[in-house]
């Protein structure tokens, strides 16, 4: 999920990029919305190789944050992550 907000934010920092999204969650999930409980945290390692939580979600919840955030580079991120043969899911068609 990291990876998305740095992506649409455009935000090379991760302290900042991390601190945004547990900012953006906290307010979803006081408005009750549906995209912070498809939100599933697993174990993955990290670079430090240390295996941490990370947040992870489906297509759907992946499109959802890039219509939450109003700018070109969102509506770039759903076309590219939903028409794209170089996606996951652009190679599953």
């Amino acid at each position: 999920m990291l990876d998305i907000v740095a992506v649409l934010t455009d935000q090379n920092d991760y302290t900042k990029t991390r601190n945004y999204w547990k900012y953006l969650k906290a307010k979803l999930k006081k408005e009750n919305n549906e995209l912070v409980s498809a939100t599933t945290q697993l174990k993955i390692i990290a670079p430090d190789g240390k295996k941490r939580l990370s947040d992870m979600l489906d297509h759907d919840g992946i499109i959802a944050p890039g219509k939450t955030f109003p700018s070109t580079k969102a509506n770039r991120f759903i076309e590219w992550f939903t028409y794209s043969d170089e996606t996951i899911d652009g190679k599953r068609k």
